[in-house]
């Protein structure tokens, strides 16, 4: 481990650690493993340090960092509370990391301001830089900024300062004053970790479309992590790279690793790739052997073969193989009780995960179970169909809809659709639309959707849905436009259906819509409720709707939503958002 030979070390434990029982052997074992992303077999290794009664921090840290990695927050929570109330710093700093990282803001900055007013020394500035990122998550941006420029003490925590005071203008659309840092910090020695990253979002978000593909096809293995691959490889496709994915097959022809694997996996298997996938399959078996990686990719391979059956006995060989696609093989197989206790178990071990009840949901409607209802309550939709009422003098709102296409139009800079959205044949705007613009017809609209949204919110009937409704139970304490992006389409622009992850509520604006989009056919219109994959029976929307410009929309973000392609003349904009928890990027 020390040397950093994870795969040789990862070996030795698997020979002896099923009959290891020193809590130290088990703990270091855990750390490998967790470092090799063998997430499941860390946390197994925790689990039994935690049944022999050894439950002390560092092993409590672990698995909450476990947890929050794979986005079990809620499991992570109180494990990061109980670690905030132990007597040393060093662990509450992480507690308050950890806080944050779960998306509790408001317990993360009570912990850090503590902490970053405990002396002059390096954990009370690292504290300090906590709480600046917790300031700027709760929009309170000028703090944000006074708090970055106190920090102090270390050179490495003034560049980690001054990095996410880039980060910040990034965030609000201040794009040169963020290029200007980055380049800045990518001069010096060993520059912050994802500098490199934020530098080519920001020439991407800020329309340097030009600038941002030179960097991509000048950039080294320096400082060219897994994320940056991934954004580097999300902009080659969108502006039609004749090798869209030649970022990451050269890092896995020059240094195979199994994390660039799966991430190119991916890939081919979004493309619909699956020659190349299965060829891909066989290189990493040779190299590394049937292990947990290679299951992770060959059952999704055999879902896009429907060979449903296989993926069972596959999931029968590893239990902890890809749940979610083992509940996709029982609905198509029509196997609707199984698919309903796969649901609960994906919710049990993620709750909140919007696709997980978006699955449970599916389940009660294909078993017609009565308890669908609750989650499907057509009182949970909203629609207005004027955002913007008429004029008192009796004039119309179109020239306003006009300023918010010229608008949009000023941030769409790709040429295709991002391959991992669910658009297909449009093109989306890169960053977060409605924090970045500085166009007032833009600054307008964002004020609509929020009172509108807020309003909704406020007065619906959320007070009488059970105290289990995802709902009520997920409902954040502050509800904020986390995300927002805009769609622009021609005919046969269509949406795959999906869900929105990260939202507790989503919506749309339609901002301008083709005179060919009529209520007959649904051809172009919203359609909610279909699920993205194969089920023995078809299930019907449980609403379509028809867009017209100044139309709005909310529904809960575990809703299945997808659009029909439409023919004919015109383009077909919207704004699509996302109300939630905090944003934490900066």
């Amino acid at each position: 481990m020390r040397t950093g030979d994870l795969i040789t070390a990862c070996s030795l434990f698997d020979q002896s650690i099923s009959i290891e029982t020193n809590p130290h052997c088990l703990f270091q074992a855990a750390l490998c493993y967790r470092k090799s992303e063998r997430l499941n077999d860390a946390l197994s290794l925790l689990k039994r340090l935690e049944e022999q009664g050894d439950t002390n921090p560092p092993a409590l840290l672990l698995r909450a960092d476990i947890f929050s990695a794979i986005d079990r927050h809620h499991h992570a929570l109180p494990l990061y509370q109980a670690l905030a109330g132990i007597e040393d710093a060093q662990i509450q700093y992480s507690a308050a990391l950890g806080l944050f990282q779960c998306s509790d803001i408001e317990a993360s900055l009570q912990l850090a301001t503590a902490l970053s007013e405990g002396g002059d020394n390096a954990l009370s500035h690292q504290a300090r830089l906590l709480k600046g990122r917790c300031l700027a998550a709760a929009q309170r941006y000028d703090e944000a900024r006074q708090t970055f420029s106190e920090v102090e003490a270390a050179p490495a925590l003034k560049k980690a300062a001054r990095y996410r005071t880039a980060r910040l203008d990034l965030h609000l659309g201040h794009f040169a004053a963020a290029e200007t840092a980055l380049k800045n910090l990518l001069k010096i020695d060993e520059p912050p970790r994802g500098a490199q990253e934020t530098l080519l979002q920001t020439l991407v978000h800020s329309g340097q479309t030009d600038l941002a593909l030179n960097m991509v096809q000048a950039a080294t293995d320096k400082g060219c992590d897994l994320s940056w691959l991934r954004h580097g490889t999300e902009l080659l496709s969108e502006l039609d790279a004749p090798e869209p994915l030649q970022l990451l097959t050269s890092r896995w022809d020059a240094a195979p690793r199994p994390d660039i694997f799966r991430e190119l996996c991916s890939r081919l298997l979004e493309a619909d790739d699956l020659s190349q996938a299965t060829a891909l399959l066989a290189d990493y078996a040779n190299a590394f052997g049937e292990d947990t990686h290679w299951q992770w990719v060959r059952i999704r391979l055999l879902e896009k073969e429907e060979a449903y059956e296989e993926v069972l006995q596959l999931h029968n060989a590893d239990p902890f193989s890809s749940m979610e696609i083992v509940c996709h093989a029982y609905f198509a197989l029509g196997r609707y009780e199984q698919a309903f206790e796969t649901a609960q178990r994906l919710c049990r071990s993620a709750p909140g995960d919007q696709y997980f009840i978006a699955l449970l949901a599916t389940a009660l409607r294909c078993l017609d179970d009565p308890r669908q209802a609750a989650l499907i309550d057509p009182k949970l939709l909203f629609t207005r169909d004027r955002l913007l009422e008429s004029r008192p003098d009796g004039g119309t709102d179109l020239p306003f809809w006009m300023a918010a296409q010229g608008a949009i139009a000023q941030h769409h800079s790709m040429k295709s659709a991002p391959p991992t959205q669910s658009v297909v044949g449009g093109i989306q705007t890169p960053g977060n639309l409605l924090v970045q613009t500085q166009e007032l017809a833009l600054l307008k609209l964002k004020t609509l959707l929020n009172e509108t949204a807020q309003d909704f919110f406020d007065n619906a009937l959320f007070p009488d849905l059970a105290e289990p409704h995802p709902l009520r139970l997920f409902r954040p304490k502050d509800i904020t436009m986390h995300a927002s992006w805009a769609i622009q389409g021609r005919a046969g622009t269509y949406h795959h259906s999906h869900v929105h992850s990260k939202g507790w509520y989503s919506g749309t604006c339609y901002i301008e819509v083709p005179e060919s989009i009529e209520d007959g056919d649904k051809a172009g219109h919203l359609i909610l409720g279909e699920p993205p994959f194969r089920t023995k029976h078809a299930l019907p929307p449980i609403a379509t709707i028809r867009p017209t410009v100044g139309k709005m929309v909310l529904f809960p973000s575990y809703y299945w939503h997808s659009t029909r392609p439409y023919s004919g003349g015109g383009q077909r904009q919207v704004v699509a958002f996302d109300f939630g928890l905090e944003n934490r990027f900066v």
